[in-house]
């Protein structure tokens, strides 16, 4: 039995117009985060299955057993209708379309394009359109001049899933879309933390940086809605708000909502800086006290002795050595295990003059307070952690430097 059984027979079997009819757009709305409006929706295929529930059609364009034309017809008749439908919204609201490139390839005559002949059809502004190329493959030249097309005429272009599969960053490079989707799985696998996250956040900011909007899609969860800020979404969609429906929904629907999530979000959001915070000052607390003593005794392998054990590791200090101002490790790395401190020379003679924070105490160090740097938060490859560098400059020619671990990241900060 064909595991897409439930999907109603094809042209063949029914006729074309009528097998057309079976298929629908539903429209799941799409939320901008500084508003809490409902600024657009996403046209989704749906058709009915032998009970006359609603369900999803996405496995007919999957199904290689099914002619290729007829879902192609099944497709465009669906974004017509989408068109259609979304004719009565207000202006300042968008649809937004799933286009594959396979159907691009397809097109006999690439200056005769089907969408934005219904657009024009339809009587909608360009602009309130957003065409999600859904697929990496296809030819990119094609989909490169399709989508200048789509630009030229004012309509937006997203790339959607992104993250999935090969990497697309040279979808980026040659479409310069306007928007980027993350990718539903990636997404929500990166809301539980660990690489995924660092891989989700590092993609966005790439994205943002080359000028495109955030959508995360699949926010069901506060912790979702939480990481959706976090990747620096600017629009989001999910069952948090409401599933696809029907209709298109008025525009003021979900700010209440939103404005909860929002709220708690911050909460959340500024208890986790707070002791951040704390733990910061305490760690540079005892990063002084250290420096204080290493100036009575200049023997690195004595600091500990000056504090019990217990502290460091409350504090999360992985290990703790000394570079020299031009940022080559001139001490062994002074790793904490268990109840003792361990000797390990792996690392000395290594320079760490290309670490970020490096030239920031160097430049800084000639100031008349005690300076001390702190890294960004990034993982620690030996512990598999998310620490911190801090650094303080001992004497002319000696540099205090500990790594950290990154406690209480109940949130993920970019």
């Amino acid at each position: 039995m064909n595991r897409y059984s439930s999907i109603p027979p094809f042209a063949s079997d029914v006729g074309i117009d009528a097998a057309l009819d079976q298929y629908f757009p539903y429209y799941q709305p799409l939320i901008e985060l500084s508003t809490g409006q409902v600024v657009g929706h996403e046209a989704l295929a749906r058709t009915t299955n032998e009970q006359g529930q609603v369900i999803s059609a996405a496995p007919l364009f999957f199904d290689s057993s099914l002619p290729e034309d007829w879902v192609l017809n099944v497709d465009r008749a669906i974004r017509r209708q989408a068109l259609h439908g979304y004719a009565h919204m207000p202006a300042d609201s968008f649809i937004a379309l799933n286009i594959s490139p396979v159907w691009i390839d397809r097109l006999a005559n690439m200056n005769v394009i089907p969408t934005l002949a219904m657009i024009e059809e339809v009587g909608l502004d360009p602009k309130r359109v957003v065409v999600e190329v859904t697929e990496r493959s296809g030819d990119l030249e094609n989909l490169k001049f399709l989508t200048r097309e789509y630009q030229r005429h004012g309509i937006r272009v997203a790339i959607d899933d992104f993250g999935s599969g090969a990497s697309q960053v040279d979808r980026i490079i040659a479409l310069e879309p306007d928007i980027i989707k993350l990718d539903m799985g990636l997404f929500k696998e990166a809301s539980r933390g660990g690489g995924a996250a660092d891989i989700a956040l590092s993609m966005t900011s790439m994205a943002m940086r080359a000028g495109c909007q955030i959508v995360c899609e699949g926010v069901e969860t506060q912790d979702e809605f939480d990481f959706a800020v976090e990747c620096g979404a600017d629009i989001v969609q999910g069952w948090i708000y409401a599933p696809a429906r029907a209709n298109p929904i008025s525009s003021n629907a979900y700010v209440e909502p939103t404005q909860t999530l929002k709220r708690q979000y911050l909460e959340r959001k500024a208890a986790t800086f707070e002791r951040s915070y704390r733990h910061r000052l305490s760690v540079e607390q005892l990063a002084r006290q250290l420096c204080g003593w290493w100036r009575a005794c200049e023997d690195i392998s004595l600091l500990h002795r000056n504090v019990q054990l217990a502290t460091f590791q409350e504090l999360g200090i992985l290990r703790f050595y000394l570079c020299n101002s031009t940022g080559t490790q001139v001490s062994p790395n002074f790793e904490l295990s268990g109840d003792s401190v361990q000797s390990d020379g792996a690392m000395q003679g290594r320079n760490w003059s290309h670490r970020p924070y490096f030239p920031h105490l160097i430049g800084i160090r000639d100031l008349p307070l005690e300076q001390m740097v702190v890294s960004g938060a990034y993982r620690d490859i030996r512990s598999d952690d998310m620490c911190k560098t801090y650094a303080v400059v001992l004497a002319e020619d000696s540099i205090l430097m500990l790594d950290v671990q990154v406690h209480d990241q109940v949130l993920f900060t970019r």
